[in-house]
């Protein structure tokens, strides 16, 4: 009778377990805390943007959203993190485009591409400008490329690490203008925008923080890789504009979740999202950090479709410059 107890207490007991499984996975979502997970350091402008978007997003979900920084690998570390994670919703990434890429430069992950997650939405699009340092002896973009085609190997751009947008926009920028410079990694854009200052580095794409050095005489600019110029910048000139045609180059954000996450849980991510990017208030924000433009309306499944259109042209980019991850 013992025995047949002991194992009644079992049962009632794996019973309630499941129940409260049940009853909490029937709450609304969400019902916990949610994890943003970014893929460089704290203070790095993607740090800024999550922050800011995790920040409104609180107060639209009515839940804590709070920011985890797992930096390196090229967005592996993070992206492979959130590959894992379970698919409730509760573990979201905000990762930088172009990291589609990243199946391409390390084959063990989790996952083949950034559209191997659930897409929920873009967020922002960052400008990216030429800075150069004082000492190059060019004062324009044409004379700039035909100094780098007449030393192969002389010149050097840095990067926030190995196949990271701005490796990826320095090696698009060489097959452009038909010129051979040396890419030199760091950790973070922080240190590329130090590593110009200290004249360590020639030259490097950064966003608009590079701007107050070029006011100062520490860099100058040679354009931005955009359509149009900036009003915050209105002198300086597009890459177009200063020679190298139909160059257009920039670093998206969009959010995306574990594979599997349920349909009903990615629209409400998906709203949230939209409603903070329409708000005034992260407008604002985002101005402020300047070069930065929000990303209009965009569903999950034309999300998904851009991710997947970046794929083929990133990708193509790492095969031609033979890019690894070391």
């Amino acid at each position: 009778m013992a025995r047949i107890l002991r194992f009644v207490a079992r049962v009632l007991s794996a019973l309630a377990c499941v129940l409260a499984f049940s009853v909490a996975y029937a709450q609304p979502y969400p019902s916990r805390p949610i994890t943003l997970v970014v893929a460089f350091a704290a203070g790095s402008l993607s740090d800024t943007v999550a922050r800011h978007l995790a920040n409104d997003l609180t107060a639209v979900l009515k839940q804590t959203v709070v920011v985890e920084n797992k930096p390196g690998g090229s967005q592996t570390i993070a992206g492979s993190y959130v590959a894992r994670a379970r698919p409730d919703g509760y573990t979201i990434y905000m990762a930088n485009m172009p990291a589609v890429v990243a199946p391409s430069i390390q084959a063990n992950l989790p996952y083949q591409g950034v559209r191997d997650f659930a897409p929920v939405t873009s967020v922002v699009s960052v400008k990216l400008v030429l800075y150069v340092t004082p000492s190059l002896p060019a004062k324009n973009l044409n004379e700039f490329i035909a100094l780098a085609r007449a030393n192969p190997g002389k010149y050097t751009y840095g990067s926030s690490g190995v196949a990271t947008p701005i490796h990826l926009v320095g090696e698009m920028f060489n097959g452009q203008m038909g010129a051979s410079t040396v890419h030199i990694p760091y950790k973070g854009s922080n240190e590329v925008l130090q590593a110009l200052v200290s004249n360590q580095i020639t030259f490097g794409f950064l966003g608009f923080d590079g701007m107050q050095f070029v006011r100062n005489g520490q860099l100058k600019t040679l354009g931005i890789a955009t359509s149009k110029r900036d009003t915050s910048a209105p002198d300086v000139p597009t890459l177009d504009e200063a020679g190298l045609q139909g160059f257009r180059a920039g670093v998206d954000f969009v959010v995306v979740a574990p594979k599997g996450t349920p349909a009903e849980v990615v629209a409400r991510l998906n709203d949230a999202i939209s409603q903070v990017t329409a708000s005034e208030t992260f407008s604002g924000r985002i101005k402020q950090i300047g070069g930065i433009e929000i990303a209009a309306p965009a569903t999950p499944a034309q999300t998904g479709a851009y991710i997947a259109s970046q794929e083929a042209k990133w990708d193509a980019i790492v095969k031609a410059a033979n890019i690894k991850l070391e």
